[in-house]
């Protein structure tokens, strides 16, 4: 990820600089703050680290496996067959 380039003074020590995640928390920081007012955009790489794309919801094939869990499909059938 590219940050943004803050000054053209070659004195300014390297460590003056942002890295990545400096860069994100603040961008995100910033985000959050600008929200409160409306909408705003947001670069993907700053919405991926404010967690926007993460995953966690089920499959629709785990979610139907799920429903099912602990219940015997031919219990029933082997219930009738005791008469």
């Amino acid at each position: 990820m590219k940050t943004p380039n803050t000054s053209n003074n070659t004195n300014t020590p390297t460590s003056a600089g942002l890295d990545d995640q400096d860069y994100l928390a603040l961008a995100s920081s910033m985000i959050n703050a600008e929200s409160q007012i409306g909408p705003v955009p947001v670069d993907p790489d700053i919405a991926e680290a404010m967690g926007a794309f993460s995953e966690d919801a089920l499959s629709s094939d785990d979610a139907l496996d799920s429903h099912f869990d602990g219940i015997d499909p031919t219990a029933d059938a082997e219930g009738s067959n005791h008469g």
